[in-house]
């Protein structure tokens, strides 16, 4: 029997009231969880304040894209057909994950250019937000101003809802650009600290910033939880294993932890990302779950016995549902994964490449990080209730 999704659209109809409503500008089409899961969370958050809210279908064409399209190899073309046939784990996760974008993101008409944007109308929102994980990184968008709003006219409000940079400071051609179009917003919040000291020192902006929490992270465990009928069976105890490599190189250390924990805890490893042959994996063995749709995610997350990542929204997902945690962080100043640890005040889950595995200590205090995450979660929403909406004059 397949799980019935029950999402807010279906549980929060509003009748006989008319809705403010919002645009949200985000990065929602890559075959990622955290892509789709943050601008779900968004959506819900920002229709629980009242707004009807729709995500703009912005279609980037910038280079780093079409490099990502490339190929002509014989072993892409196959690689490549065989995704869209669903005959790989890859393949069936994106189908999922195509078919949970278009059903539940409350999608615009499609829009493949900024001068697309410029001539609609836009004048009839109340609010127009950005949002996500690394929209700001100018490493992946290029300065591109429609995830600034350049596109929106000057008398509706604007607000960022947890943006990242990813980055400790932006490069020097893109600083003015960035200036100019953050300049427009009312108020401005970022995911991470390093976005903070952009904005404020790099940029030297003066707007009402704040650093709030991921949006996947304003829904709690039990919020989360509840958008599912039914369980999938899974085993009695397992090691989840989620293993993002594009923003830094974690490997073959993440391996190494991976199959140091799995002699301690005896129990199968399933690796959601970042599944490797043993021949690949320093001889570690693991359940390839590659093709979990949504549900199966967060499922997979509330009910391991230890997450290992290097992934941003592993770690937060872990933590969400105050699972024992190996994070594996960065050294190149994307300070994203730390940001979180440290406002939650479990460091000792976050672990440097090298760490010697006697000295990597997953648990902590579950009840004292879930005070200090519902007081993060309920400190973030206010500040989002109060900058989404105008003065009263």
């Amino acid at each position: 029997m397949r799980c019935k999704i029950r999402l807010f659209d279906k549980e929060n109809k509003e009748s006989h009231k008319v809705m403010k409503k919002a645009g949200l500008i985000t990065i929602y089409d890559v075959p990622n969880y955290g892509s789709v899961l943050q601008t779900y969370a968004t959506l819900h958050v920002l229709r629980k304040l009242g707004f009807d809210v729709t995500t703009i279908q912005y279609t980037r064409k910038n280079e780093w894209v079409q490099s990502h399209k490339r190929g002509g190899s014989a072993n892409f073309i196959i690689k490549q057909l065989a995704n869209k046939l669903c005959l790989t784990p890859f393949g069936r996760m994106a189908h999922k994950m195509w078919k949970f974008r278009y059903k539940f993101l409350h999608l615009t008409r499609e829009f493949n250019s900024l001068e697309d944007l410029e001539q609609a109308d836009w004048s009839k929102y109340d609010l127009m937000v950005t949002g996500r994980d690394q929209v700001w990184n100018a490493k992946y968008i290029y300065g591109d101003s429609v995830y600034m709003l350049s596109f929106v006219p000057d008398d509706v409000r604007k607000i960022s809802i947890a943006s990242s940079f990813a980055m400790s400071n932006l490069p020097d051609m893109y600083v003015s650009k960035y200036r100019k179009w953050l300049d427009r917003y009312d108020a401005l919040s970022v995911r991470e600290k390093g976005g903070l000291d952009i904005i404020k020192g790099q940029l030297g902006l003066n707007k009402p910033t704040e650093v709030l929490l991921d949006p996947t992270l304003l829904l709690s465990r039990k919020e989360w939880s509840s958008l599912f009928a039914q369980k999938k069976k899974l085993p009695h105890k397992y090691i989840l294993f989620y293993m993002l490599d594009y923003a830094f190189n974690p490997k073959p250390y993440i391996f190494e932890v991976a199959k140091y924990f799995q002699g301690c805890l005896d129990c199968p490893i399933l690796a959601l990302v970042g599944h490797k042959r043993p021949s690949c994996a320093n001889g570690l063995k693991m359940k390839n779950v590659g093709d979990a749709g949504i549900d199966e995610f967060v499922d997979l997350f509330e009910n391991a016995a230890l997450v290992i990542t290097s992934s941003f929204h592993g770690t937060a997902f872990a933590l969400n549902f105050g699972r024992p945690l190996v994070s594996i962080v960065p050294s190149n100043g994307d300070d994203r994964q730390l940001t979180l640890i440290r406002e939650l005040g479990v460091e000792n889950c976050a672990v440097s490449v090298g760490t010697a595995f006697d000295e990597i200590n997953p648990f902590y205090d579950t009840q004292r990080e879930q005070n200090v995450l519902e007081r993060i979660r309920e400190s973030s929403i206010k500040w989002i209730s109060k900058y989404s909406q105008k003065e009263e004059k």
